[in-house]
């Protein structure tokens, strides 16, 4: 039991009921982000489940409900991503059942060899997880269950379990912010329906996602379900074309912020995750970990104080090796801060934000190196401006016989908190209301003062 009441509650039996497959995860309080933003960051470990992430939520409690429907007598088949399939081939041995699993020829053989350990049949076919889905369901045989990655209510249900945790864990007070990382939109789904459920119907959650891969915010953007035409990013579990259609949904009745980092922010906070808390996570953890991290966070929530709890999923995934998270830190090593917020797109320049024309998808920083140094020449050479500036008006002051007459200083207004719900126009005012007084550069300013 993951509450510490003995009630005989709708929600204590839903929990019992699928408590069978995932684990309840430990909310820990991470000091450094903590100190790093001023506020209480917790982190959700969602990463030690038995399959290695928070898929087993999802995954385990559609498998379950198959069971009880259908009894033993049944086969799951699976192709839809690495982490899904360790999932289902976990569920299988611990329901015991048949398994299986169709992964693309060139899949890890550390991760073939779980699934095999797990009773799994595993086959190997095609260039990538879109030809291993396809082939896995003309696999589905009579008494045969196809297990997708996203797209069900029963694993939309079973994800939702992490917020009736966090309830328990967080002594009921809702937290600030919920920052989740999205690929096809089945976690998003779960949360989303966990907070309604509750009655924690204010509380906003930051959905990220990698500049290669924003289906849901390209969605969200359109008005409509959006299919990329193309997909790339690092960050492997995240990698969707498209999005469940309850997604773009449940974001017009819950306060949803889709927002997308670069692949190299993603990699970079997952190699400073791992260096915080001794753990490997893949990129998909650090795309949502990331904006915390580059403390990109402070412009989406500027009202963060010491009281405020933020909430990170860290959704763990088992793709990644130490081999990996040393290509990351030579590769990704304080990568600058490219964002997107709905469909405008910011770099971070120290305290700036700088509005960008668009992401440049071909690189993993979201920004050619050429462009990027344009914009600090760009910031050096106003430096410089006002330097001389400042000089200039010291010595015509030290020259001055009469003594300079300064007005008294002004009295800036008290910050009323917005008790707005917060949208993407409120989002991004608030990302372009930068707390530093330096001037925000637009590439329009930019072009205008090359040579």
């Amino acid at each position: 039991m993951l509450r510490e009441d003995d009630s005989s509650s709708d929600d204590d039996q839903y929990l019992d009921e699928t408590q069978c497959l995932h684990v309840g995860t430990p909310l820990i309080h991470s000091s450094n982000l903590s100190l790093r933003l001023n506020s209480n960051i917790f982190l959700k470990m969602e990463n030690i489940q038995p399959s290695g992430s928070v898929k087993i939520r999802g995954i385990g409690n559609f498998c379950y409900r198959k069971i009880k429907q259908r009894g033993h007598d049944i086969n799951f088949v699976t192709g839809s991503g690495i982490n899904t399939a360790l999932a289902v081939a976990y569920c299988a041995r611990q329901l015991r059942v048949q398994a299986m699993i169709v992964v693309p020829a060139n899949t890890n053989e550390r991760l073939c060899e779980a699934i095999r350990q797990d009773g799994a049949q595993l086959i190997k076919y095609g260039e990538d997880w879109s030809d291993a889905e396809n082939h896995a369901r003309k696999l589905v045989k009579r008494n045969g269950i196809y297990v997708p990655s996203a797209d069900h209510e029963h694993i939309w249900q079973g994800y939702s379990s992490i917020i009736f945790e966090l309830k328990t864990q967080l002594l009921g007070h809702p937290p600030a912010a919920i920052v989740c990382p999205v690929g096809g939109g089945g976690l998003l789904n779960g949360i989303i329906m966990g907070l309604q459920e509750v009655g924690w119907k204010q509380v906003p959650v930051i959905a990220v996602e990698t500049h290669g891969s924003n289906a849901f915010q390209s969605s969200v953007v359109s008005g409509k379900l959006v299919q990329l035409p193309k997909t790339s990013t690092l960050a492997s579990s995240l990698n969707a074309s498209s999005i469940c259609a309850k997604t773009l949904e449940l974001s017009l009745i819950h306060p949803v912020v889709p927002f997308a980092v670069s692949d190299a922010m993603a990699a970079n906070a997952s190699l400073l995750f791992t260096d915080d808390n001794r753990m490997l996570v893949e990129a998909a953890s650090g795309a949502a970990l990331s904006i915390c991290y580059t403390e990109i966070i402070r412009y989406i929530l500027p009202s963060l104080s010491m009281s405020s709890d933020v909430v990170v999923l860290v959704t763990g995934g088992s793709d990644i090796s130490l081999e990996d998270m040393e290509g990351y830190r030579r590769a990704y090593d304080t990568p600058p801060v490219v964002v997107k917020s709905g469909s405008d797109s910011f770099l971070k320049l120290d305290d700036t934000l700088v509005t960008l024309d668009k992401v440049d998808l071909d690189e993993p920083t979201g920004i050619s190196p050429k462009v990027l140094q344009e914009f600090y020449d760009k910031k050096d050479g106003e430096l410089k401006v006002t330097v001389s500036q400042d000089a200039t008006t010291n010595d015509k002051d030290t020259a001055d016989d009469q003594p300079s007459q300064t007005s008294p200083p002004t009295e800036s207004p008290s910050e009323v908190e917005d008790s707005r719900k917060p949208d993407q126009a409120d989002t991004n005012e608030a990302l372009m209301s930068s707390q530093s007084s330096q001037p925000i550069l637009t590439q329009r300013e930019l072009d205008a003062a090359a040579p």
